[in-house]
């Protein structure tokens, strides 16, 4: 039987006051990001120089440091990406957390050997996506956050590559890298790095005209998972990973701490694993939202996994208001938490903004306080601790003083008549020798092997503690306590330096960005479209001018395959089955069979939309589309698909044109009507307000065709359409994208293909769109009456210009 290796603590640092305190606190690698680049683009950051002040001060103390660069980029931006990772590989990183598959690809291309791990933003919910990128060569994967612990132990036993998750911190409502929202209302783009979490605001869920829920519905609870430590452990993921580089250096150090203490606890005594509340109850005050969930790992999805009533963070729970007196502003609170001065305090009162104060008193667990409040309170409101003073001073000294030590082993030599000599080394195969003046014999004050050996273990403000030291003294010498420092000193230094120096590495030849050849522009474009019924598919077959429909695979389609790939291969136009935008392990039995079906049918291509379905289909003969959703957006990524085989690839939605025209070419292609998917959700609002979903698949409302949207507080409308076979919802723009009012723009660009993507529209609406496109496609000089009255009935009704003219930050 092997024995358990025990994980990785993967600890976030913001800023250098973070990096200190997670250290300090017992994390075993931290992951942090430069002032460009970075998927927290709001956090404090680093700057170079700060970067390998962070890189040095981790090495010292044996602690690995990940770099995230884990957006994606511009083609404009690659050039400078470039000598960005130049900086970063020589002066030591240990890995890059990577989103961008041309990036990426770079990456190796100039710097073969530096350690890759793949973001969450990959999307990885599959063997298939592991298998996928670990093959790409990427050493370590973080996992999208919605896999059980069953899909996560089925990974982890077949493949080699490493396996991290977040154990910690704030869940995304949708699966990571694939959430256009804040892109698309606000121009944030969270695969850029600057998210400005819309799915944190108030919003409302109606059934036709019925108000089902209102309160901040997509706003998951955080993850907590001391609780389940060892089935985590157990189910073999290799690193854990904590979320919180926006937090605070007393968050990051207050988590840190509590995860090794049981990860230590585990591996020492598994058959006795037990939390302490009180731990509990500093990692609520420390920061939660409504309490604490096991995340996915243990619950599918469901109401119970939401904070509706507040987004933000709400603290300990640490009294009850017993009365009010308004007119002398005096609150009496029992209370159920000892407080002391300094401590800030929230009354949860009927109706927001909530009344706060700080504490000005002690007072011990059970005793009834009154302090000085005004507002809105009443007799039973909640009282919140939201700031504890002694936890937070506590966590301060975990960066104002390091307490991490790197151990280290020494063997002193002092022989009459030879020079004093120290060797130093480590346990990473570092050693070093000092040496001093030479030892003379004692006069009548010999130097005592104990001080000898105490003057050399004081290892001071050096980032090492000596575990052991070796001697070899003569009994009756003397040596100057000021050269036993000296040399001391000299030793520390010389054994800093080699660890440092064996961290760093050195560039071959200069990392030099090739020049692309510019792509020419295309007047002649194919027209596709994505459909999600037979309604809709007869509807663009009559539309003419459609040369490839991709159909969404579902019941629908598997049903009706071969009647659906005779009608489009009558009217010449090609079948592509559109895989799903997520696939599970939970549900491999149905998928694999699927796709294994449809490499034996009549259809043309697929249209992939993750790594793993892209290797499961490769081989097949068929074609193969990439589509936007795995975030091609620059020419990099477009080169790195075709290179792996594939015929089209599908531009991100978040470039403009101008980005467009620069890495597209023929084989490219651009969605340019449709109501964008912008989050795909396990949280279902659906299955969590209406059907009853609490922590399991499925809900009473699945399959059910009535008509679902969220509304938010401006009283804009999104659609809701669901997967019930897969138990998951798209949430869509309220408003179309539409571009028939600058299309010759459209037609100008080098892009081969433009795409219709139909998802709720009747199949009367669909043939009309078609019609439109599919006429100004084949001549934008001259447009029919009826193409004329949908313009205007679009501007009438609303719709969105996208990407095509802003572009995002």
């Amino acid at each position: 039987m092997s024995v358990m290796k025990k994980p990785e603590l993967l600890s976030p640092a913001g800023s250098m006051e973070s990096l200190k305190a997670a250290v300090n606190s017992g994390c075993d690698a931290v992951y942090l990001g430069g002032k460009q680049f970075s998927a927290r683009q709001y956090a404090g950051n680093f700057s170079l120089e700060e970067l390998e002040e962070a890189c040095d001060y981790c090495h010292l103390r044996g602690v690995k440091v990940y770099v995230t660069v884990n957006t994606v980029y511009k083609d404009e931006e690659l050039k400078d990406f470039l000598a960005y990772i130049k900086h970063l590989y020589e002066m030591g990183v240990d890995a890059l957390i990577m989103q961008d598959a041309g990036a990426a690809k770079l990456v190796k291309e100039h710097f073969p050997d530096f350690p890759l791990h793949a973001s969450t933003q990959m999307t990885c919910n599959s063997l298939a996506d592991v298998k996928y990128w670990e093959s790409q060569g990427f050493d370590k994967i973080v996992l999208s956050r919605e896999l059980s612990v069953e899909e996560i132990k089925h990974i982890t036993e077949n493949v080699d590559a490493e396996i991290e998750t977040f154990v910690h911190g704030a869940l995304c409502v949708c699966y990571s890298g694939q959430c256009i929202m804040s892109s698309i209302l606000g121009g944030r783009s969270g695969n850029r790095g600057r998210c400005a979490q819309t799915c944190r605001l108030p919003y409302t869920l109606y059934r036709g005209y019925d108000n089902i829920e209102e309160g901040y519905l997509l706003s998951p609870k955080d993850v907590m998972t001391v609780n389940i430590l060892p089935q985590l452990i157990e189910a073999g993921i290799a690193s854990l990973k904590i979320e919180g580089r926006m937090k605070s250096p007393e968050y990051v150090a207050g988590v840190t701490g509590i995860y090794r203490k049981y990860i230590d606890k585990y591996f020492e005594d598994p058959e006795h694993y037990e939390v302490d509340p009180a731990d509990v109850k500093a990692l609520q005050q420390l920061f939660n939202r409504g309490g604490f969930t096991d995340g996915y790992y243990t619950s599918f999805a469901g109401r119970n996994m939401m904070s509706i009533e507040r987004p933000k963070p709400w603290g300990l729970k640490v009294g009850i208001v017993d009365k009010y007196l308004p007119k002398h502003k005096k609150v009496t609170i029992r209370t159920r938490e000892p407080l002391v001065p300094g401590d800030g305090l929230e009354v949860w009162t009927q109706t927001e903004p909530h009344v706060g104060t700080n504490v000005s008193k002690h007072s011990k667990a059970g005793e009834v306080i009154t302090i000085t409040m005004e507002g809105d309170i009443n007799k039973n409101d909640v009282v919140y601790r939201t700031f504890g003073k002694a936890l937070n001073d506590e966590l301060k000294k975990t960066y104002e003083k390091d307490s991490r030590k790197l151990p280290i082993y020494g063997m002193l030599r002092a022989k009459e008549g030879e020079p004093l000599s120290l060797q130093l080394w480590d346990n990473g195969g570092n050693s070093v020798f000092a040496s001093g003046a030479v030892v003379e014999p004692a006069g009548s004050s010999p130097m005592l092997p104990m001080k000898l050996r105490e003057q050399v273990s004081k290892m001071g403000a050096t980032p090492f503690v000596l575990e052991d030291l070796q001697t070899d003294i003569d009994k009756y010498i003397y040596v100057n306590v000021s050269e036993v420092n000296r040399v001391r000193r000299e030793a520390c230094e010389a054994l800093e330096a080699s660890i440092l120096k064996k961290s760093k590495r050195k560039a071959k030849g200069d990392a030099v960005l090739e020049k692309t050849e510019k792509k020419p522009f295309l007047l002649r474009k194919k027209l596709t479209a994505l459909v999600m019924n037979l309604g809709q598919l007869d509807a663009v077959l009559q539309a003419k001018g459609i040369c490839r429909v991709y159909y969404e695979c579902g019941a629908d389609f598997e049903k009706n395959l071969e009647k659906i790939a005779e009608k489009c291969h009558k009217m010449g136009v090609t079948l592509y089955a559109a895989l799903p935008r997520v696939a599970r392990e939970w549900n491999a039995e149905k998928e694999q069979p699927m796709i294994d079906r449809l490499m034996e049918s009549e259809i043309d291509g697929f249209l992939v939309r993750s790594a793993g379905q892209f290797d499961q289909v490769k081989n097949s003969g068929k074609k193969i589309v990439v589509d936007y959703n795995l975030n091609a957006m620059n020419r990099k990524a477009v080169e790195y698909w075709k290179e792996q085989g594939a015929d089209n690839v599908c531009l991100s939605v978040e470039a403009n044109l101008q980005e467009i025209n620069q890495m597209g070419d023929k084989d490219c292609e651009m969605v340019v009507y449709g109501y964008l998917p912008l989050m795909k959700t396990q949280q279902c609002p659906i299955g969590n307000y209406a059907g009853g979903k609490d922590g399991h698949k499925y809900c009473t409302e699945r399959n059910n065709e009535d008509l679902y949207f969220l509304r938010d507080r401006k009283g804009v409308k999104f659609p809701l359409m669901t997967d019930c076979e897969r138990c998951v919802c798209t949430i869509l723009n309220g408003k179309p994208l539409f571009t028939l009012k600058f299309y010759d723009e459209i037609l100008e660009s080098t892009t081969g293909l433009v795409r219709l993507d139909f998802t709720k529209e009747g199949p009367g609406r669909t043939e009309r769109i078609a019609k439109a496109y599919g006429e100004m496609t084949a001549d934008v000089e001259r447009m029919s009456p009826a193409t004329r009255n949908l313009l205007g009935e679009m501007s009438e009704k609303g719709n969105t210009k996208g990407h095509f003219f802003r572009g995002v930050e």
